[in-house]
């Protein structure tokens, strides 16, 4: 089967962390609105998540959706999607492809 990426588009809100200390010289998450919205196409795969063996034992890859967008700035844990139904932490990020693929978990679901 093959996936259409642009039947599934979606606008989100971009939001980046950035990491302030604070005078006890803890790091707190500040999390700052990026102007541009990003294009996504959301794919559940929550039903695929994949068990796998390392060296440490077994392993689950564990993510809600996979998305797909031409932006290949993005870095894993350091972005989130939100709309106004959900929230999206970036959880992984493949930029091989022509498409970045992001791995996507679900905070909040409105």
């Amino acid at each position: 089967m093959m996936m259409n990426p642009r039947r599934k588009r979606q606008s989100f809100e971009l939001w980046e962390n950035q990491s302030t200390k604070s005078p006890s010289g803890s790091i707190k998450d500040n999390w700052v609105k990026i102007e541009k919205p990003i294009i996504v196409s959301l794919y559940d795969q929550s039903a695929q998540n994949q068990l796998t063996f390392g060296s440490s034992g077994a392993r689950i890859k564990k993510y809600d959706y996979l998305g797909l967008t031409t932006n290949k700035t993005l870095i894993a844990s350091k972005y989130q999607l939100r709309t106004d139904d959900f929230i999206l932490s970036v959880k992984g990020v493949n930029n091989e492809g022509r498409l970045a693929q992001l791995f996507l978990e679900v905070l909040v679901n409105g």
